[in-house]
C-alpha cells in the first residue's frame, strides 16, 4: 500500500493508533469509475478540508477535542497499476491487519467498491450486521463494464458477505433488475427518493431506523446528496438528500437507536477547481458522524423537528472479496 503522509483530520492533536478512540483511513482508490473521474484525491482533500472546521458541535454541545483522540492513518491506496482483483484482497488483509472496531473506523474513498473489502477485513463474520447505505445508485449489478468490482457492484459485493440487512436510503437511479433484487432479496429494504418527498413516509423511515439494534456498518456515497452539496462527484443525480434530512438520518440510526455502530465509509468525493464544496460537505459529514457516535447520550437532544430542504438548493429529497489474489 502506498506510504504517502496525510495531513490529520480536523487537525486535532494526533494519536497513536493503539491509543485512539477513532481512526481516519484514507482509500484512495479509483479504477472503475465510469463517468466523471477524481475520487482518488477525494481522501487527501477531505483531510485537507477538515482542520478548517470547528470542533465544537452546537447541536450537542460538545466540542471532539475533549470527546476522542483521534488517529489519522496514512493512505492504503494501490500499487502503480494494480487491478481490482488483486488490490481488493490486499486492501481486506491491510483492514485486518489494522486491528480496528475498536478503534472506531471511519475509511474516506475514494470509489465505493471498496466497501465490501472494508468490511471483509473489518469483520470476521457478517450474519448479524446490518448496513445503512446512503446513495442515488442501487449499487446491486452483478458485473458492469466487465466487472464485478465495479462501483456499480459496490452493494451486491456486501451482501456477498451474507450480511443480515441492507437499508438503502436515498435511491434515485437503478436499472430493471436492481429494482426487481431489491423488491425480492428479503434483506434488502429500499427507500427512494421520490417516496421520500411524502413526509410521513420520512418520519416513518427515522422510526424504523430508531428501532435498529446490533451492529451497525454505515456506507454513505456523496452522491446521496443533494447535487448542490457534491457538484463534482463522478454520477450525480438530481433530487437527493438535503442536509438536515441527511443528519436526520443519521441521528436516528447512531444517537436514537439502541445499535452500535462498529464503523463507516464516506466514498465518491471529488474535489473541482474553484470550490471547496465536495471536500467540505464530507469533512463535515466525518465530523457530524464522530460527534453522534460519541457525544454522552445525556447530550442528546429530543428528536428535533425536521424542517426538509425543499428549497432550489437543496431538493429533497458469486464474487466474493474473500478470493485471495494478487502479490
Amino acid at each position: 500500500m502506498s506510504e504517502d503522509r496525510s495531513p490529520s483530520f480536523l487537525d486535532l492533536d494526533a494519536s497513536r493508533l493503539d491509543q485512539a478512540d477513532a481512526a481516519v483511513v484514507p482509500i484512495p482508490w479509483e479504477s472503475t469509475v465510469s463517468y466523471g473521474t477524481g475520487t482518488a484525491h477525494g481522501p487527501r482533500a477531505v483531510l485537507t478540508a477538515g482542520p478548517h472546521l470547528e470542533t465544537f458541535d452546537e447541536e450537542l454541545e460538545v466540542d471532539l477535542r475533549d470527546l476522542l483522540r483521534l488517529a489519522t492513518l496514512n493512505p492504503l491506496g494501490p500499487e502503480r497499476g494494480e487491478r481490482p482483483p488483486a488490490y481488493l484482497p490486499r486492501l481486506r488483509d491491510s483492514v485486518a491487519a489494522l486491528g480496528l472496531a475498536p478503534p472506531f473506523p471511519i475509511f474516506l474513498g475514494g470509489e465505493h467498491s471498496i466497501t465490501a473489502a472494508v468490511l471483509a477485513g473489518l469483520r470476521p463474520s457478517h450474519e448479524d450486521l446490518t448496513v445503512v447505505h446512503i446513495d442515488a445508485h442501487a449499487d446491486l449489478r452483478d458485473e458492469y463494464e466487465g466487472s464485478p468490482h465495479n462501483h456499480a457492484c459496490a452493494l451486491r459485493r456486501v451482501l456477498d458477505l451474507g450480511i443480515r440487512r441492507l437499508i438503502s436510503v436515498g435511491i434515485r437511479s437503478c436499472e430493471a433488475e436492481e429494482f426487481a433484487m431489491a423488491r425480492t432479496d428479503e434483506r434488502i429494504e429500499t427507500h427512494y427518493a421520490h417516496d421520500l418527498q411524502e413526509p410521513a413516509l420520512f418520519d416513518q423511515l427515522l422510526k424504523d431506523l430508531r428501532t435498529l439494534e446490533g451492529p451497525i456498518y454505515l456506507s454513505v456515497d456523496i452522491d446521496g446528496l443533494d447535487c448542490t452539496l457534491c457538484p463534482a462527484t463522478g454520477t450525480p443525480q438530481p433530487g437527493g438528500l438535503g442536509w438536515y434530512e441527511v443528519l436526520a438520518i443519521l441521528r436516528a440510526t447512531i444517537r436514537e437507536s439502541a445499535a452500535e455502530l462498529v464503523g463507516a465509509d464516506i466514498v465518491e468525493v471529488v474535489p473541482m477547481a474553484g470550490s471547496q464544496v465536495n471536500e467540505m460537505v464530507a469533512a463535515k459529514l466525518a465530523f457530524k458522524i464522530l460527534a453522534y457516535r460519541f457525544a454522552p447520550r445525556e447530550n442528546r437532544p429530543a428528536s428535533l423537528p425536521l424542517r426538509l430542504d425543499r428549497g432550489p438548493a437543496a431538493a429533497v429529497s458469486p464474487h466474493q472479496i474473500g478470493d485471495r489474489e494478487g502479490p
